[in-house]
């Protein structure tokens, strides 16, 4: 029997017929494919695990070496493999489900006797699962049927984007709760850059530098990502730009390019010139950082084109610029739920002497965006402080009033 299968034949017996019954003081966490640590179940986790001593946390890691090392990490949780039986009846032992990402595992019937919470991973600036363009048939069929009745909550941001929400994921609009993003707890602390990175890169001595610029272009499917798509650049003054300015930049790939992209490989400006080796270019990838949020806060500013990390970045009040060199070919194929233009609060520089100059000026200071910046964010982003206690809470009060 193909091991999906088995899988899910497993999940439908156990959930039928539960050895333990339910555990309301149980909790479980799962992101991406099951096999990362990251986005907003990781650190709605680590906040229960630091602050609910009463709620047992389960994370769901189905890789073996990051499981071991979690498990050391944080001793008092279950962390388990829900490839195997004993994982999926811990899953299904406990009352409440927390997923950024798919779900811990997959059936149909889940949400009876648990509440499932989808925490989501960002706000949806391109178009997802059921408004997506390239969704067949089937897809429509199988989504709601293994998805969408098996969510109890989904969670956003805004009031403004509950109807987005509602049609993406289909589900009644009393599901949606504005109840902000875990992962954007930390965008609130104070961090010094230097102190931050130099942690991620203790092999090596960093440049004495002024300020932190992360890079963080969205992934194409089937496309090559193209690093400062200018007809004029030039990967030597880039360097010379960045050290005369005591700029350190950071190149965060998505983690779907994998070693591909790394920025001494990726392709820059219109041709097939590669990025030089120079100390104030960085390579940010999920070795150094499994989930950027960890570091996002340190950055002075963030280099995008269509990803929605620029929405949590906004909480911070900190200058963004955007490089959508090929907006006409992404959008046709993704679609984006709002007006590029109208959302995107930063300047889109279409030549290399054009983008030193506007990240020069941004950084010191000569931020004609901002106005335009906190416009969007009070649009995009209700909740403006942590949230996880708030959320814990509210989890926590309607289980104790419909007794799940």
């Amino acid at each position: 029997m193909d091991s999906r299968l088995k899988n899910l034949y497993y999940v439908q017996w156990m959930n039928r017929y539960p050895a333990l019954g339910i555990r309301q003081d149980q909790w479980v966490f799962s992101s991406t494919e099951n096999r990362h640590f990251d986005s907003n179940a990781r650190y709605l986790f680590i906040y229960v695990y630091e602050n609910l001593q009463k709620i047992t946390p389960v994370y769901v890691m189905n890789d073996p070496g990051k499981r071991e090392r979690l498990q050391k990490a944080y001793p008092r949780a279950k962390i388990v493999d829900t490839d195997t039986r004993a994982g999926i009846r811990t899953v299904l032992e406990s009352g409440v489900w927390f997923t950024s990402a798919g779900l811990p595992v997959y059936g149909v019937g889940l949400s009876k006797g648990r509440l499932v919470v989808n925490l989501w991973h960002g706000v949806p600036l391109k178009k997802i699962t059921l408004v997506e363009h390239k969704r067949d048939l089937f897809y429509r069929m199988y989504f709601p049927m293994v998805f969408s009745r098996n969510y109890s909550w989904v969670v956003t941001t805004s009031s403004h984007l509950v109807p987005l929400m509602q049609a993406s994921f289909g589900v009644r609009r009393e599901q949606i709760k504005v109840l902000g993003q875990p992962r954007n707890d930390g965008l609130f602390r104070t961090r010094e850059a230097a102190e931050v990175l130099g942690g991620l890169y203790k092999e090596r001595t960093l440049p004495d530098f002024d300020k932190a610029v992360l890079y963080a272009p969205t992934h194409r499917d089937g496309q090559e990502i193209r690093l400062f798509p200018f007809w004029d650049h030039d990967s030597e003054a880039l360097t010379e730009f960045l050290e005369r300015e005591k700029i350190l930049l950071c190149i965060r790939m998505h983690s779907f390019v994998g070693s591909a992209g790394h920025p001494g490989q990726a392709a820059c400006g219109r041709g097939d010139a590669r990025l030089p080796d120079s100390p104030w270019i960085l390579w940010l990838d999920e070795e150094r950082a499994e989930d950027v949020m960890e570091v996002l806060d340190v950055f002075d500013l963030l280099i995008t084109d269509y990803s929605s990390i620029y929405i949590d970045f906004l909480l911070t009040g900190k200058p963004m610029l955007f490089l959508p060199y090929d907006k006409k070919e992404y959008l046709q194929g993704r679609g984006l739920n709002f007006p590029y233009g109208r959302v995107t609060p930063g300047p889109k520089p279409d030549t290399f002497k054009g983008f030193c100059e506007q990240v020069k000026g941004l950084l010191a200071g000569d931020d004609p965006y901002k106005e335009r910046r906190q416009k969007a964010n009070r649009y995009f982003n209700e909740v403006d402080g942590p949230c996880c206690g708030q959320i814990c809470a509210q989890v926590q009060k309607y289980l104790k009033e419909t007794e799940v």
